[in-house]
């Protein structure tokens, strides 16, 4: 796991000739001011600057037309990203190597550096490295948006298609790097491998026509040459042959496999019935105590048993079209390989003709003729083989990734119960800390990460707050990619009492990851929790920038525009 830190940020604005430059404590950073002074401004800088957008931003910020400028680093390693406007950035490397990019190539830099390699699927259904917002997610706490919806704080998230499950599992460490990498190299590889199958049906295609053309007037010129040909027909043939019997097997195995889930269809349908009429019967039932009309058992007629019916109803039914989806694929695959065995049977039997004919009588015509034929034969034959050669080569490498995913995936069962009690029991100790009731909060939540949070008024901030820090401590312990600077924005919402304000800010101190860098926006911090590396901004209301930074700004920023930053056709202006 790599660890970023972020050093610096310097924000001009060329319209206003107004600019600002703040340090940040690689440990904690608390910007402190009252409202409407920019402090949000301030810290929505900061992705902006790396190209992640918040959900939220005040258009009249975005008026200045602000150039930002980001100090980081990275394991030690020291490098800067520059935001000159919507589309064009500039990177300076820790060797003070500088490159512009735009959206995309940034987002690429990035990744690489942050080794970011989650895979997630694009509205083509296709799998793509996301940009590095997808990174920050888990250690952005904007104040529009986090505090009332987890997993939320950034615009444009939705340009994937279920994308919190994988990333959440990512982020986590239950699949992480290793798994993704291997993922990718798979992928690649079967498409290749389907991509040559391709190629190798269209050259047998040909070949078997080139044959079909040639046969009438085909025949060897000696013994030798005809017991050649006869014996690689016959070695075709018992080809053909095992692989219609390996087709035999799979079609027997599927239509078993078939007749195993018409069997489940039949009995879940079954139960779905049996619980309607159930659910139907308590439904009607106005007593509190009822017996079963079936075995006369004695139950309660309450709510809860009444919903726990329509529970098991929903579940039965979502299994039902599981196995409905089972089937078809089931149904695909056995037309699938129906249409190969009638393929493979058509080839043997031609093959058995091409053997059952007899060479009649040979001209010297003939000869010649034939040896041109035989060369085109050769051609295709090399052809061919070559192909066959890089299919064993990318199928042993497919099989190989294949069972390397198996394995990872085998091994993340038992590394995610590791996560899942790490992340319940962290849960459970910091809902108490915020003064929440475990027994009155939202019960998915501990049973899955992704699950959306429903608790009222001032307890879902607190809420969403402890659901946070549980989950940056599994990162902590156990994400493969790079842990990012945790930036809070306005903790304080929802009208926090003045016990709980205490208790969210002592809470941040406290829990606060360790090695972990925090950048805190606050309005107050009644007890003085935050004593160190506190920035307070001036009361002036909409002017976070100010005249007396924008030449020591600008001329920082200059050598980049110096040095023909903005010359190439990408920032030509």
């Amino acid at each position: 796991m790599k660890k970023l830190v972020f050093k610096e940020i310097m924000i001009l604005s060329f319209p206003e000739k107004k600019a600002i430059k703040l340090n940040f404590n690689p440990k904690k950073t608390i910007v402190r001011g009252k409202n409407q002074v920019g402090k949000s401004s301030l810290v929505k800088s900061i992705y902006y600057t790396l190209g992640a957008i918040p959900a939220v931003i005040n258009s009249n910020w975005l008026k200045a037309e602000p150039i930002t400028y980001l100090k980081m680093s990275l394991d030690g390693d020291e490098f800067a990203v520059l935001r000159y406007d919507k589309k064009r950035y500039v990177t300076v490397d820790e060797e003070q190597n500088i490159s512009t990019h735009d959206f995309k190539s940034l987002s690429k830099f990035l990744n690489q550096r942050f080794d970011f390699n989650l895979l997630l699927s694009n509205r083509k259904g296709e799998p793509e490295v996301p940009p590095p917002t997808y990174l920050f997610l888990p250690f952005y706490l904007d104040q529009d948006k986090s505090w009332s919806d987890n997993w939320n704080s950034f615009a444009g998230l939705s340009q994937f298609s279920q994308w919190k499950r994988p990333l959440i599992d990512y982020h986590s460490g239950i699949k992480g790097n290793n798994y993704y990498k291997t993922k990718s190299e798979f992928d690649a590889v079967k498409i290749e491998l389907e991509d040559t199958k391709v190629e190798i049906n269209a050259l047998s295609k040909i070949l078997r026509n080139v044959n079909e053309k040639l046969k009438s007037e085909d025949f060897n010129v000696s013994i030798e040459d005809f017991s050649k040909e006869i014996s690689e027909l016959l070695v075709q043939c018992e080809i053909l042959k095992n692989e219609q019997n390996k087709l035999k097997i799979a079609l027997n195995d599927l239509y078993n496999h078939k007749s195993l889930i018409t069997s489940r269809i039949s009995i879940i349908q079954k139960s779905i019935n049996e619980t309607k009429l159930d659910y139907k019967y308590a439904l009607n039932y106005i007593d509190e105590d009822i017996d079963c009309p079936m075995c006369g058992a004695h139950y309660e007629n309450n709510f809860s048993e009444r919903f726990s019916l329509a529970e098991d109803e929903e579940q039965l039914e979502n299994l039902l079209n599981d196995l409905h989806i089972d089937l078809t694929k089931v149904n695909d695959d056995i037309d699938k390989y129906d249409e190969s065995f009638i393929d493979k049977k058509a080839d043997f039997e031609k093959i058995q003709e091409l053997l059952n004919e007899k060479q009649n009588e040979v001209k010297l015509i003939d000869i010649i003729e034939n040896e041109g034929k035989k060369r085109v034969r050769e051609i295709f034959e090399s052809e061919r083989n070559e192909i066959y050669a890089k299919i064993g080569k990318s199928q042993s490498t497919h099989d190989s990734l294949e069972e390397k995913l198996k394995s990872i995936n085998k091994d993340g069962e038992a590394r995610k119960q590791k996560i899942m009690t790490l992340y319940r029991s962290k849960l459970t100790i910091y809902l108490k800390e915020l003064n929440l009731d475990k027994a009155k909060t939202t019960k998915t939540i501990f049973e899955r990460m992704d699950a959306k949070l429903n608790e009222q008024g001032s307890n879902l901030p607190r809420a969403l707050l402890a659901y946070y820090f549980a989950f940056l401590e599994v990162m902590a312990q156990y994400t493969t990619s790079t842990f990012c600077p945790i930036v809070i924005d306005s903790p304080n919402q929802q009208e926090q009492d003045k016990d709980n304000l205490d208790a969210i800010m002592s809470f941040i101190n406290k829990y606060q990851p360790k090695d972990s860098q925090l950048i805190l926006s606050v309005v107050e911090d009644p007890k003085n929790v935050f004593k160190d590396s506190t920035h307070l901004l001036e009361d002036t209301k909409y002017s976070l920038l100010k005249s007396e930074f924008f030449n020591e700004v600008y001329s920082e920023i200059k050598p980049l525009i110096d040095k023909g930053i903005f010359n190439n056709e990408l920032f030509q202006f």
